[in-house]
C-alpha cells in the first residue's frame, strides 16, 4: 500500500471571506486525483481514526476532512445546517481547482455530515459527481418536529457535541472537556430534560442562540425552507447513493427513501439504528451476520 502525505490546517477561503480548516490526506505520488470530500462538525482531527480515510487514499483518492464554519480549526460563526449550502459548494469548488485534484469530487458521510451533503448538492456545484448521504433527513417536519412535536434529542446533540466547543470558543463557562461534559450530562440531564418552559433552558443561553430560535418556528413555517429539500432534487445532478436504517428513526424510513425517491440512484436500507451499519444488532434483536455492512467498501466502490 502506497503511503499518504498528509498536510494539515489547510485554508480554505469561502465566498464570503471566512476562512475554514481541513486537513489533506493524498497518495504520496502521482499528479492528480479524484477527491472526496468530508464536513463535520465534531472536530476534523478525530477523522483520521476512520478506516475510510486510509482506505480512499491507498485506491487512489484524495480527501479533504474539513471543520464546518464556526466549529473547531475553522473560522466564522456556526449556524447548524443553515451556511452548509454554499460553504459546501465552495469547498467542493475549492477542492476540484487544485493541482491535486483531478477536477471530479465525491462527498460521503453519516448524520450532520450526511446532510451538508444535501444542502451543498442542492446548490449544484458543477465538479460534485457522486455523494454517499447517510442516515440524514429529508424536511425539516420529520427532523427538528415528530408529528407535529418538538424532538427532545436536540438537547442530548446540543450538550453532548455541540455546546462545548462553542463554550471554548466563547471562553464562557459550563462543561468544555469531554470528562466534564460526561458528567454535567449525568448529573443535570433529568432535571434539564423536565425544564419548563422549553425556551427557559439556561444551559445554552449566549452560546447556541439558534437552539432556542428552532423552537420558536413550528413545523411548516417558512424559516425551515433552508433545510427543505423536496422541491429541490431536480437540481441535484451528483450520482446519490442513499444509505440508512430502518430503525433510525425517521432518516431512514422518511429521510433516505424520500430522499431517493427524490434524486436517488440507488437506496441501501437495513435494520440499523443510527450509525450502526457496521452491527448485525439492534436493540436486543440479532439480524445474522449478513446484514452487517462493509461502510468503507460501500461508499469507495460507489465513487469509483
Amino acid at each position: 500500500q502506497a503511503p499518504a502525505r498528509v498536510d494539515t490546517a489547510v485554508a480554505i477561503p469561502m465566498r464570503d471571506g471566512v476562512v475554514l480548516q481541513a486537513d489533506l490526506y493524498r497518495p504520496a505520488t502521482g499528479k492528480r486525483f479524484p477527491t472526496l470530500v468530508y464536513r463535520t462538525p465534531y472536530g476534523r482531527t478525530e477523522t483520521p481514526t476512520d478506516p475510510i480515510v486510509l482506505a480512499a487514499v491507498h485506491r487512489g483518492y484524495a480527501v479533504v476532512l474539513q471543520d464546518v464554519r464556526g466549529r473547531y480549526g475553522s473560522g466564522g460563526v456556526f449556524q447548524p445546517y443553515q451556511q452548509e449550502g454554499r460553504d459546501g459548494y465552495d469547498t467542493i469548488e475549492w477542492a476540484a481547482r487544485q493541482p491535486w485534484s483531478n477536477g471530479s469530487v465525491g462527498t460521503y458521510g453519516l448524520s450532520y455530515p450526511g446532510a451538508v451533503q444535501w444542502l451543498a448538492a442542492v446548490e449544484r456545484p458543477p465538479s460534485l459527481r457522486a455523494m454517499v448521504p447517510a442516515m440524514t433527513f429529508s424536511r425539516p417536519e420529520s427532523f427538528w418536529y415528530s408529528g407535529g412535536v418538538w424532538d427532545g434529542s436536540w438537547l442530548d446533540w446540543t450538550w453532548l457535541n455541540i455546546a462545548p466547543d462553542l463554550r471554548r470558543r466563547l471562553r464562557a463557562a459550563g462543561p468544555k472537556t469531554d470528562e466534564e461534559v460526561a458528567r454535567s450530562w449525568d448529573q443535570d440531564r433529568g432535571g434539564a430534560r423536565r425544564h419548563r418552559p422549553l425556551l427557559d433552558l439556561p444551559n445554552f443561553k449566549g452560546v447556541a442562540p439558534w437552539y432556542y430560535e428552532w423552537m420558536r418556528h413550528p413545523p411548516g413555517d417558512k424559516y425551515w425552507s433552508f433545510a427543505k429539500l423536496p422541491g429541490r432534487y431536480d437540481r441535484v445532478d451528483a450520482a446519490v447513493l442513499n444509505l440508512s436504517g430502518w430503525f433510525d428513526e425517521a432518516y431512514g424510513p422518511v429521510g433516505a427513501v424520500e430522499n431517493f425517491q427524490g434524486a436517488g440512484d440507488a437506496l441501501v436500507l437495513g435494520p440499523w439504528t443510527h450509525g450502526g451499519v457496521q452491527r448485525s444488532k439492534a436493540g436486543d434483536r440479532e439480524f445474522g451476520p449478513a446484514t452487517a455492512v462493509d461502510y468503507d467498501g460501500l461508499v469507495l466502490n460507489w465513487m469509483d
